[in-house]
C-alpha cells in the first residue's frame, strides 16, 4: 500500500517536471521569440496610433473652443456696445469758460464782478525793496519803466527801516507828474492814515469810493500794513500794490480787495503775489503801523 502511494507522487512529480522543462525550451525557441516581439510591435503601434490620434485631434477641439468662445463674447460685446451712449471727448477749456465758471462760483459765494487793472507783477530783489517794487510797478501800469533799484536810491531806502511812504509818494509823482506834491487842485497821489476798522465808518466809506475812481481812472492804490495781521506768523511794515475789487452780487458795495504783494516770501506756485482780502481785513492791518497807510 504504501509502495503504491510513493510510485504515484513520483509519476506526477516526473510529469510535471516535464511539463515545465517544455515550457522553458519553447519559450527559449528563436521561433517563439520572434512571434512574442511581432505581437509587442503590433500592440505598441496600435497604442502611439491611438495617442497619436488623440493628440492630433486636440490643436483642431481647442481651436474649435477658441473660436466658439471668441465669436459668443464678440456678440455679447456688440450687443453691449450698442446700448452705450457714448460721451463726445471735452473740448479745451477757454479762457471764457474759466471766467464763466468763476462768475457761477462767485455768485454762489454771493458775490459779484471784479474790477481789476492790468499790471505785471515784480518779485522785489532785496528785503527792504518793497515799496520801490510797489512804486516800480505802480509806474510800470501807466507805461513808465523804472528799476526797483533807481527807486531805491531815489526813495533813500535803508537797510535799516526800509522806505518811509512819504518819500515813496513824493518819488511816485515826481515820475508819473513832474512834482513831487500836487496841489490842490492838481492830480497826484496823497496818502491817509487809517484809525478804525469799522465797515460802517466814514473813513470806510471813503476809502471805497478813492478805490473805485482810482481803479476807473486806471491808477493804482498804494497799500501799507502790518504783515502780523495779515500773514499769521510773519512781521515788519510791508508795502503792497492795490489793483482792484469784487463787489457783493447784487453790486452794491465792494466785497473783496485784490492786491499783488511783492516779496519773494509771499508768492504763489498759481497766483505769484496776487492776493485777496476783505476791506476790514486790510484796514485792521493798517492799524498798528507807524506809516501812513494808503495812498490814493
Amino acid at each position: 500500500m504504501k509502495s503504491k502511494i510513493i510510485w504515484s507522487i513520483l509519476s506526477l512529480f516526473v510529469i510535471s517536471l516535464g511539463c515545465i522543462t517544455s515550457l522553458f525550451l519553447l519559450k527559449e525557441n528563436p521561433v517563439y521569440k520572434d512571434i512574442e516581439t511581432k505581437e509587442v510591435a503590433k500592440s505598441s503601434k496600435a497604442l502611439n496610433k491611438t495617442a497619436g490620434s488623440n493628440f492630433n485631434n486636440e490643436p483642431k477641439k481647442n481651436q474649435q473652443i477658441q473660436e466658439e468662445t471668441s465669436k459668443n463674447l464678440e456678440e455679447i460685446g456688440h450687443s453691449k456696445l450698442d446700448k452705450v451712449d457714448f460721451a463726445k471727448p471735452n473740448p479745451p477749456i477757454t479762457q471764457e469758460t474759466i471766467d464763466r465758471l468763476e462768475k457761477e462760483k462767485d455768485k454762489q459765494y454771493g458775490v459779484g464782478d471784479k474790477i481789476m487793472l492790468n499790471v505785471s507783477p515784480q518779485v522785489q530783489r532785496a528785503w527792504n525793496t518793497c515799496a520801490p517794487t510797489t512804486v516800480s510797478m505802480m509806474l510800470s501800469s501807466r507805461g513808465i519803466t523804472v528799476s526797483q533799484e533807481v527807486l531805491a536810491q531815489e526813495m533813500k531806502t535803508d537797510t535799516t527801516f526800509g522806505t518811509h511812504n512819504a518819500n515813496a509818494i513824493q518819488i511816485l509823482n515826481r515820475h508819473l507828474f513832474g512834482y513831487d506834491t500836487p496841489r490842490a487842485n492838481q492830480d497826484g497821489y496823497k496818502l491817509e492814515t487809517v484809525t478804525t476798522s469799522d465797515i460802517k465808518s466814514e473813513q470806510m466809506s471813503l476809502f471805497k469810493e478813492r478805490l473805485k475812481q482810482n481803479i476807473a481812472d486806471g491808477y493804482p492804490m498804494y497799500y501799507t500794513f502790518d504783515c502780523a495781521k495779515i500773514y499769521p506768523g510773519s512781521y515788519g511794515e510791508h508795502n503792497v500794490i492795490g489793483i482792484g475789487y469784487q463787489l457783493a452780487e447784487d453790486g452794491s458795495d465792494i466785497t473783496y480787495l485784490y492786491y499783488i504783494d511783492p516779496s519773494y516770501t509771499k508768492q504763489d506756485s498759481v497766483y505769484g503775489g496776487l492776493k485777496k482780502v476783505t476791506p476790514e481785513e486790510l484796514f485792521e492791518g493798517m492799524l498798528t503801523c507807524v506809516e501812513p497807510n494808503y495812498g490814493w
